[in-house]
């Protein structure tokens, strides 16, 4: 059932009410269930303008998954527990041209909702990337509502785990805020586009096709780098047996935050895996004694800890890290000359360069060196709306830097 809400004290766990609120809120819906699901496709499959965010967990679990959707329309705010009921139904809304949805900083949101759920977005605006494109000084939706609209959104939600259940109202008043103002949000943005247009640059069109090409972004698998250790902070002035064991506590960590389903850091900080590097405790009381060390770290796999660090100090001392193999000379130098073609076209424009075209362009540019307009199009780093616009400079830049 979907549950709304009549007043701001209510419970969004309440009973379902269907009818207008008296004072002008929307009505709120508690999305768990098919029928609730059912209903809320019912609603979205009239709208033409619609607010989207998306809730994950990854400051809190080693694999990070979407907990909740925020969907808000004319009339409705609707909070999503993907963690109760498929999201799959929304598909034909997603993928419907025919309806904006209006986010903020989506690259996130459609990477996630693509990588937990196979969903893929169209007729996206990002009201992030249009504050980018006014030169707002302030980007985070937060400091935008309370600027721009006087509406004050509690940051302490922000660092929130929201794979809890069940959810506090607080938190599902939060959810809301991030939807509920984003067509006003963008409506300010768009008179400002519309008045800096006059002068002939066309700042809308450029934002628009920046916010089609995110939809396009795809997401990347987990990586874990093994020589990670090296990147602390101190981990240069370990000696040898200090070095052996902070790598093996590196790589010991990640398996214990997989098998805990926690994000690494909450096992253990940087800080703490190098103060235990320093001291090796060779049992579970020393290692206990350790600041910052305590929870599952200092008692049920104190053992392996310790285990691992008497190991490693009997082990040659870990190599350095690889070196990134070095990009080939020409490379560099054509990538360089795109990346200077493109500050000034994007000057020109007065837009941030990566809102003209993105870096990984570029690269993949770079490294194909087309001589023609067909070669260019053939190494599929550019959509034919940039290939159109775009073209004939980069290949000026790139004959320029032969």
């Amino acid at each position: 059932m979907a549950h709304a809400t009549r007043g701001r004290g209510s419970s969004w766990y309440g009973s379902a009410v269907d009818d207008a609120h008296a004072d002008g809120e929307p009505e709120a819906w508690w999305v768990a269930d098919d029928g609730a699901m059912t209903r809320l496709v019912e609603r979205l499959a009239g709208a033409s303008v619609t607010a989207l965010d998306t809730e994950s967990n990854g400051m809190y679990a080693w694999r990070e998954r979407v907990c909740l959707l925020q969907i808000s329309l004319p009339g409705l705010d609707a909070v999503v527990d993907v963690l109760a009921v498929s999201p799959a139904p929304l598909q034909a809304w997603l993928a419907d041209p025919r309806c904006l949805k209006i986010l903020h900083a989506a690259d996130n949101d459609i990477v996630t909702l693509r990588r937990d759920f196979g969903l893929g977005l169209c007729h996206v605006f990002d009201t992030m990337l249009a504050a980018r494109a006014l030169a707002w000084p302030q980007r985070g939706l937060a400091d935008l509502l309370s600027s721009r609209l006087g509406v004050r959104s509690d940051k302490r939600w922000q660092r929130f785990d929201w794979s809890r259940r069940p959810l506090p109202a607080e938190a599902l008043g939060y959810a809301r805020t991030d939807t509920r103002h984003l067509p006003a949000l963008r409506e300010q943005q768009l008179q400002e586009l519309a008045q800096l247009d006059l002068d002939g640059r066309d700042r809308q069109a450029w934002l628009e096709h920046a916010c089609e090409r995110a939809t396009r972004l795809q997401p990347r698998p987990r990586s874990f780098d093994p020589d990670g250790w090296a990147r602390i902070d101190g981990a240069a002035k370990l000696d040898d047996a200090g070095r052996s064991v902070l790598a093996a506590l590196w790589c010991l960590r990640e398996r214990f935050a997989e098998q805990l389903d926690r994000a690494p850091y909450r096992v253990a900080g940087d800080a703490v895996l190098l103060a235990i590097a320093q001291r090796q405790p060779a049992d579970a009381r020393a290692l206990a004694a350790i600041p910052g060390v305590g929870g599952p770290l200092a008692h049920g796999l104190a053992a392996q800890v310790c285990d691992a660090i008497a190991r490693a100090k009997t082990e040659s001392p870990p190599p350095p890290p690889p070196r990134p193999p070095r990009t080939p000379a020409p490379v560099r130098a054509r990538f360089e000359a795109l990346r200077s073609w493109r500050r000034t076209f994007a000057t020109a424009l007065q837009l941030e360069p990566d809102l003209v075209l993105a870096k990984d362009a570029l690269i993949a540019v770079a490294e194909a060196a087309p001589a023609d307009a067909d070669a260019l199009a053939a190494c599929g780093a550019l959509d034919a709306w940039e290939l159109a616009r775009l073209g004939e400079g980069m290949l000026a830049a790139l004959a320029d830097a032969s």
